[in-house]
C-alpha cells in the first residue's frame, strides 16, 4: 500500500462511500494473465515450493475459474469492559469449490478493506499511466464494473437494521470477489484468511489461517533449546499461520518462506490464558517437540483460535492424537500396496522405475548412500545411475529430499559428507540433511538403521 496516497482519496470512515468508489475505468486491467493461461500454472501441490511474498501481485491463491461465494450467516454482539455500545461481529461462511471455511469480522475490518482497495485503485490510476504500463481492460461477460457502497450503520442499531446491514455486506463482498483486480489484492487475501496453501487438495481441508505474533523459543529437541523457552529472553515476530488437518505451519510474510511445521501428535494440546502462555491474549499450542506461543488481538479471538484448532485436529487428525499398537504414532493401515523382493537386483530395479515416474517429490532415507550406484544392471551406460536419475528428475521440476545417517567418523567410514556434497552439487531442487548432529544433540549411540 502507498501511504502517500491516503490524503488524495476519501478515506474517512465516517464519510459515506459512493457506489462508484471502486469502479474501474475502460483503460484499467481487471484480469491477470496467469488466470487465463493454464500453461503458466505449476502443479497445484508444487505451489508449496512457490509461495511468493505476500504483497506480490502474481500470487496463485484461488482456483482458476472457480467462484468464491460469501454468506454472512449471523451476527454476534459483545460487551467489552465498560462500553455501553456492544461490539458487533459478523460470522461469515465462504465457499470456494470443495473448500469451505468460516470467518469472524467486525465492521471496522470491512472499512479497512475498503480503504485499502481504494488506495490500490488510486495507485493504479496514478502510477501505472506514469509508467506507461496501462493494459486494455478485459471484462468478464455479464459482470458490471460498478461496485455497491459499503453499508454504514451505527453499531447500536436494532437487530432488524443489523440484519439488513448483514445482507448488504454479503452483497458487497460477493461483488468485489467477482473482479480479479480486487480479488487477488493482498489486502483482500488477508481479509479472507487465504494463502497459496489454502486450496491444495493434497494438504487437506481449508483450516484456520491468519497473521499472528509468534514468540521465539519453546523447542524441546536437545541442542535447539534456548532461553526463550524459559520466558527469559525472547522476541515476537509477525508470521502467517496455517492450520491443517494434521499439522500447522507458519510463514514469513516478507518472502513466503515456511519457517516451521508443528505436527499433531500424542502430546498435542491447546491452552488460552496469560497464566498458561505468559502473554496477554496468548494461545499455547504444544506437541512432543515444541511449545509454540502466539498472541492474538483480543481474548475473544484467542478463544476462537483455540476452538477452531481443537475442532480441526479432533475431526481430521484423530489418528495422530491417540495411542496405537506397538506404541506407534499412526494406526495400522490395511490394503496397502506392497511388494516382496528376493534380492537387491529386483529391488533396485523397482526403485529406479519408481524414481523415473516421480512428478512432484522424491524422499530418500538411507544409512549408506553411494551416488554413483547403478540401479539397473548390467549397466551399459549411466542412464540408470542414481545421481544421474536424481539430476534428471530435479531438472524436470521434481523436489528431492535425502536424509542420510551422520556417522561417527572414528567408528564408520561410510563418508556421508561426500554423498551430501555430491548430491547438492547436482541441482538446487535437491536437499540433503545428515542426522543426527552428535555434538549439539548429545546423541551418540543411535542410527537410522532399523530392520523389518
Amino acid at each position: 500500500m502507498a501511504e502517500g496516497f491516503v490524503d488524495s482519496t476519501s478515506l474517512d470512515p465516517q464519510t459515506p462511500l459512493s457506489p462508484s468508489d471502486l469502479q474501474l475505468g475502460e483503460d484499467e486491467v481487471d484480469h491477470f494473465p496467469w488466470e487465463e493461461s493454464p500453461d503458466e500454472l505449476p502443479s497445484p501441490y508444487l505451489l508449496v515450493y512457490n509461495v511468493k511474498p505476500f504483497k506480490d501481485r502474481n500470487r496463485h491463491v484461488f482456483l482458476r475459474g472457480v467462484p468464491i461465494i460469501v454468506h454472512v450467516e449471523s451476527i454476534e454482539r459483545h460487551l467489552r469492559g465498560f462500553k455501553v455500545r456492544p461490539s458487533t461481529v459478523y460470522l461469515m461462511r465462504i465457499t470456494h469449490g470443495d473448500f469451505t471455511w468460516s470467518l469472524k469480522k467486525k465492521f471496522k475490518h470491512f472499512e479497512e478493506l475498503h480503504r485499502d482497495l481504494m488506495k490500490h485503485k488510486f495507485k493504479l490510476r496514478v502510477i501505472r499511466p506514469l509508467a506507461r504500463l496501462a493494459v486494455p481492460l478485459r471484462r468478464e461477460p455479464g459482470v458490471a464494473m460498478a461496485m455497491p457502497a459499503l453499508p454504514h450503520q451505527p453499531e447500536w442499531a436494532s437487530m432488524r437494521q443489523a440484519s439488513s446491514k448483514q445482507k448488504r455486506l454479503e452483497e458487497y463482498l460477493n461483488s468485489l470477489l467477482e473482479k480479479s483486480f480486487y480479488r487477488n489484492y493482498h489486502a483482500m487475501l488477508a481479509f479472507l484468511d487465504v494463502s497459496e496453501l489454502s486450496f491444495i487438495q493434497d494438504l487437506g481441508p481449508k483450516g484456520l489461517e491468519g497473521m499472528i505474533l509468534k514468540r521465539s523459543g519453546g523447542h524441546r529437541i536437545p541442542g535447539l533449546n534456548c532461553c526463550g523457552r524459559h520466558r527469559i529472553c525472547y522476541q515476537w515476530s509477525k508470521r502467517w499461520i496455517v492450520i491443517k488437518d494434521s499439522f500447522l505451519l507458519y510463514m514469513r510474510p516478507t518472502n513466503g518462506v515456511i519457517s516451521f511445521v508443528l505436527l499433531f501428535d500424542k502430546g498435542f494440546n491447546v491452552q488460552v490464558g496469560s497464566r498458561e502462555t505468559g502473554a496477554k491474549y496468548g494461545v499455547m499450542i504444544e506437541n512432543l517437540s515444541r511449545t509454540l506461543i502466539i498472541k492474538c488481538s483480543s481474548y475473544r479471538q484467542a478463544c476462537w483460535w483455540k476452538q477452531e484448532i481443537t475442532n480441526l485436529a479432533e475431526r481430521h487428525g484423530q489418528d495422530f492424537l491417540t495411542d496405537h499398537r506397538f506404541d506407534s504414532f499412526v494406526p495400522a493401515r490395511h490394503a496397502v500396496p506392497s511388494r516382496w523382493f528376493v534380492n537387491g537386483s529386483g529391488y533396485f530395479s523397482a526403485v529406479a522405475d519408481a524414481l523415473n515416474q516421480a512428478k512432484e517429490e522424491i524422499f530418500i532415507a538411507d544409512w549408506w548412500l553411494s551416488p554413483e550406484i547403478h540401479l539397473k544392471r548390467p549397466a551399459r551406460n549411466n542412464h540408470w545411475r542414481l545421481d544421474v536419475i536424481l539430476k534428471r528428475k530435479a531438472e524436470q521440476g521434481v523436489r528431492i529430499f535425502v536424509l542420510l545417517y551422520k556417522e561417527v567418523g572414528l567408528a564408520l567410514g561410510i563418508n556421508s559428507e561426500y554423498s551430501k556434497r555430491t548430491l547438492l552439487a547436482l541441482h538446487p531442487n535437491i536437499t540433503v540433511m545428515r542426522h543426527p548432529d552428535h555434538v549439539s544433540s548429545t546423541v551418540v549411540l543411535w542410527a537410522h538403521h532399523e530392520k523389518l
